[in-house]
């Protein structure tokens, strides 16, 4: 990186691309069974409602809660006729709603979530290079960002942005980055420049309102091989690496501490010749803790998922339903452990339900 080149002073600034207008509507709807009166009752819990562009990226997505009482239920009918029936009217109240914007390479650029109140919680920003492989994950607290030494005078007040200054100082071996996001300095990082003009990281500074930042780094195949975790003060929260076959495929995740050690490994295993996939879950120790077993139909599609205490008692099992336009139409998931001659497994514990407008 040669100095001259930047000549003291190099912005780079990058423009968020949202597209706002609504093209399509998914509902998933989530139901919780109990039994009343020699009735299975179906009680809508829950609502997510995903809206996406006319590209198909999902521009929001809103979490409800349905406060139901009793009298205010759906019946669950089994039989040829398997179906919900509602008995009454209910009410939902918004609990979480995300927002995403993206880049013009369709990659996602920005998280926000809302509190019910519409208050920001926390803000994400995702940074990538120019193969458009993600190299930076910071989330922060908007609320915080209140320094007014950080505020720049960039003003985009319709687009999100993120920036990058350099600036050298007088003997040209001291280098510093600023990044902005939203018009605010939220990281400065400081570099001592060698003798072959290498920059090496002396320091890095975080505004009091970042919550976490990730940094990726990638193979040559640019797959995603490790990525640390730190907090606002730069201390370590912990680290992952990734391991690939040669399709492609994450076979193995490994998960360290905040002080570098093993804290848990993912191993996932491809039976292509028996349409299964396997997640074997294990902790420090290398003993293993779960099991997900994805059983798929003869369209590549998920058809069962089970969940295992180790690799052997069953704990839940999950069954996927697609509509003809290969979208899921419903998934059953059923508590295996649950003991009682009124269940037996036929009726689901938990019932998700896709409406596509």
């Amino acid at each position: 990186m040669n100095h001259h080149i930047f000549n003291n002073l190099f912005i780079l600034l990058i423009l968020f691309f949202s597209s706002t207008s609504l093209f399509s509507k998914t509902t998933i709807n989530v139901f919780h069974t109990f039994k009343e009166s020699g009735l299975h009752i179906q009680e809508l819990k829950n609502s997510i409602v995903l809206n996406y562009n006319s590209k198909g990226l999902l521009i929001d997505s809103t979490i409800y809660s349905h406060t139901t009482p009793l009298n205010k239920k759906y019946v669950y009918v089994t039989g040829k006729e398997e179906r919900l029936k509602l008995e009454r009217t209910f009410k939902k109240e918004v609990i979480l709603s995300y927002l995403f914007e993206y880049n013009k390479a369709g990659k996602k650029m920005s998280i926000t979530l809302y509190g019910n109140d519409d208050n920001i919680l926390w803000k994400e920003f995702l940074k990538y290079d120019s193969n458009q492989n993600l190299i930076k994950r910071l989330k922060y607290d908007p609320s915080k960002a209140i320094n007014p030494e950080m505020m720049t005078s960039q003003k985009n007040s319709n687009k999100t942005t993120w920036a990058e200054i350099y600036d050298y100082d007088s003997t040209g071996t001291v280098l510093t980055r600023k990044e902005i996001y939203n018009d605010y300095i939220l990281v400065i990082t400081t570099f001592d420049i060698d003798s072959l003009n290498i920059p090496k990281k002396r320091s890095e500074y975080f505004d009091p309102s970042i919550i976490l930042q990730t940094t990726l780094f990638h193979n040559s195949k640019n797959q995603i091989r490790h990525e640390i975790t730190v907090d606002r003060f730069g201390k370590s929260l912990g680290s992952k690496k990734y391991e690939y076959d040669f399709l492609g495929r994450k076979i193995k995740k490994i998960i360290y501490n905040e002080t570098g050690l093993t804290d848990g490994t993912l191993r996932s295993v491809y039976d292509d010749d028996n349409f299964k996939f396997y997640d074997y879950h294990y902790n420090n120790s290398m003993k293993l803790l779960s099991t997900r077993e994805v059983i798929l139909d003869g369209l590549d599609r998920n058809y069962i998922e089970l969940i295992l205490e180790g690799d052997e008692k069953i704990l839940e099992k999950s069954v996927y339903y697609y509509d003809k336009k290969n979208r899921i139409s419903k998934i059953k998931k059923y508590d295996m452990v649950r003991k009682g001659k009124e269940y037996k497994n036929k009726i689901p514990i938990i019932l998700h339900t896709y409406e596509y407008d």
